[in-house]
């Protein structure tokens, strides 16, 4: 029998791996997490300061507290299938517009550090297969995911698979690391009926038939916009200053339509204040920031054929004449007249 319980607790993960779970139990189920963070010493500010590390045992017992909570033994799935690459910003965008499945997984893999450093998802190929595991990931070490952190992670991979492809995709099997529970009716609904207990990796193995179905919203050129924004996000977080990495979640919270400081302000693990504080410190401001972030995407999105409308609530304007307002300011022309200019220019 395996001993996940004796391996997590020799282990420290990011405290970020807490944070949406306890999102969902509050909002969801108005589970209070104060209690729970208090007997091991945490708090919620704790929990959002950067790089935080937190006992990897903490998230199993989450669970087994939530799940006495709500009388709900399915907690750990409902989480997965509440994943939506429309609320993923520019790695969720990365998903929509690929090709066909094969190709947003391997998006998949490559951008996943745009939404968390701790987990490592690895897509494998054999001769007629594709294997699909995670891992966790910290101080150079995989570790391997506990129960509830596969249940979570592998039917949130499903969910966004079949919530982006042309037709309904079912693994042809799954394996788990983890004992057979006495109740499989809800691994039986997400991965379907061929399911192995106690192996060696939680994965979910699939047809190369399989991943090449075509994706529902295919668009090379809006793949090549994000994977652009994807890629200069990525260097900013080993290269760059402040400056550079607040711009970068600013376009990562941008296709969660969520200009807030406090939203960008808890993407970086800062508060609000010290955000501010710390820019100003680099000659800069927030709002500078996001009104640069906002010009440059108003370009791409009108040359995208993207209606003002829409391009305003993309930019997280009031509305239509806010929007106009600022594109006059920056470029000195109407989006219409900035249009035909670059249509005369080509």
């Amino acid at each position: 029998m395996r001993t996940a319980k004796t391996d997590q607790r020799k282990r420290m993960v990011r405290a970020e791996v807490l944070w949406p779970i306890l999102m969902f139990l509050q909002k969801g189920y108005g589970f209070d997490p104060r209690a729970f963070l208090a007997a091991r010493g945490l708090d919620m500010q704790t929990l959002q300061a950067k790089d935080t590390q937190v006992n990897a045992a903490y998230l199993s017992e989450l669970f087994d507290e939530a799940t006495h909570f709500t009388g709900d033994a399915n907690l750990s799935f409902k989480l997965g299938e509440w994943a939506n690459p429309h609320s993923l910003g520019v790695f969720g965008y990365l998903l929509l517009h690929s090709r066909d499945i094969n190709e947003a997984l391997q998006k998949l893999c490559r951008y996943y550090p745009l939404i968390g450093r701790t987990l490592k998802p690895l897509l494998a190929e054999t001769k007629n297969r594709y294997k699909l595991g995670f891992m966790f990931y910290f101080d150079g070490e995989f570790t391997p995911l506990g129960k509830y952190q596969s249940e979570i992670h592998l039917s949130a991979a499903l969910s966004l698979i079949n919530k982006i492809a042309s037709e309904k995709i079912i693994p042809e099997y799954a394996t788990f690391r983890h004992d057979q529970p006495s109740d499989l009716s809800e691994y039986k609904r997400i991965f379907g009926e061929k399911l192995y207990f106690g192996e060696d990796e939680n994965a979910l193995i699939f047809s190369k038939e399989s991943l090449a179905v075509k994706t529902l919203y295919e668009n090379p050129s809006l793949l090549r916009l994000f994977e652009d924004e994807a890629e200069k996000s990525l260097g900013m977080e080993i290269h760059g200053g402040l400056k550079e990495e607040i711009s970068g979640l600013i376009l990562i919270c941008a296709g969660e339509l969520d200009f807030t400081l406090e939203g960008v302000a808890h993407k970086a693990g800062l508060h609000p204040r010290t955000l501010q504080k710390k820019l100003k410190e680099e000659g800069s401001s927030y709002s500078q920031l996001l009104s640069e972030v906002r010009k440059k995407l108003s370009k791409r999105y009108l040359l995208e054929k993207i209606d003002v409308g829409t391009i305003s609530v993309y930019l997280g304007y009031s509305d239509v004449t806010a929007f106009l307002r600022a594109f006059k300011k920056w470029y000195g022309l109407s989006p219409g007249e900035w249009l035909a200019s670059e249509k005369s220019v080509k």
